[in-house]
């Protein structure tokens, strides 16, 4: 088996059983994922509001940012997709907004004529095996706004297990974006201590109890403790300088436009 086959199988496998309704409330409640939406919404206000008109969320899982982005572009239709039909189910039993959809469709295709003013891809493109060609193809069915999310530096043992091929250098993505006709709007290294390292190294030792927590019904102490891992990411973690990636890119204008 080739290894392009072997990690999307991987992924898909994983996936499979990984999302489901307690994962959902696991993702509403968790520092790390409160944490990427505030990190996101510093992001998304550098982008021109209004003409935003349509979003693709690619590797949405069950929509969490699919919906948030719903709310923050309310006149935009949003579209989450994803490999996995489980995650896809469990996306649209949750999310009842008017303008956000799910599907299975791979907007990657060729014959997949929709253009889309913004699309994103939340810890995603670190699962693929070949991210250059496939950032190509989303980058065909764009108009203007790219937003990349993806972990940089270290890879810790424990990220095979969850479907990682890689993680990135700094400036990797910025420079590789850039060479496709891009500007780099804003980015952001963050997590810097309490995330990375800290958090990271800690699941690293404890991966099966952390690989276990989504799978139960989160407790009120858990919840708690997650509070507190959220201020420290917050309030007392750097934003330039972290393992935590995220970049906002828009489509160069033409010269003759």
């Amino acid at each position: 088996m080739s290894n392009k086959a072997s990690s999307k199988e991987t992924n898909r496998e994983y996936y499979k059983t990984y999302w489901n309704d307690n994962m959902l409330q696991y993702l509403l409640n968790s520092a790390g994922a409160k944490w990427f939406d505030y990190l996101l919404l510093l992001t998304l206000n550098e982008t021109s509001k209004n003409s935003v008109r349509s979003v693709a969320d690619v590797g949405c899982g069950v929509g969490i940012k699919t919906a948030f982005m719903a709310k923050y572009y309310p006149k935009a239709g949003v579209t989450g997709y994803d490999f996995s039909k489980e995650g896809i189910a469990a996306a649209k039993k949750f999310h009842k907004l008017k303008n956000v959809h799910f599907a299975t469709e791979d907007i990657t295709e060729a014959k997949y004529k929709k253009k889309f003013d913004l699309i994103t891809a939340f810890d995603f493109l670190e699962h693929i095996d070949d991210w250059k060609g496939l950032t190509k193809k989303l980058i065909k069915a764009n108009n203007r706004y790219m937003l990349i999310s993806s972990p940089v530096g270290r890879m810790r043992p424990y990220e095979v297990h969850i479907g990682h091929v890689r993680n990135f250098k700094r400036r990797e993505i910025e420079d590789f974006m850039e060479s496709q006709g891009y500007k780099t709007v804003k980015t952001l290294y963050a997590g810097f201590p309490f995330h990375s390292p800290i958090l990271r190294d800690l699941t690293n030792i404890f991966y099966k109890d952390y690989a276990e927590l989504p799978q139960a019904k989160m407790s009120f102490l858990s919840k708690r403790m997650h509070d507190i891992w959220y201020f420290l990411f917050r309030y007392l973690s750097f934003k330039n300088k972290g393992d935590i990636f995220v970049g906002l890119f828009e489509k160069r204008k033409l010269s003759s436009d």
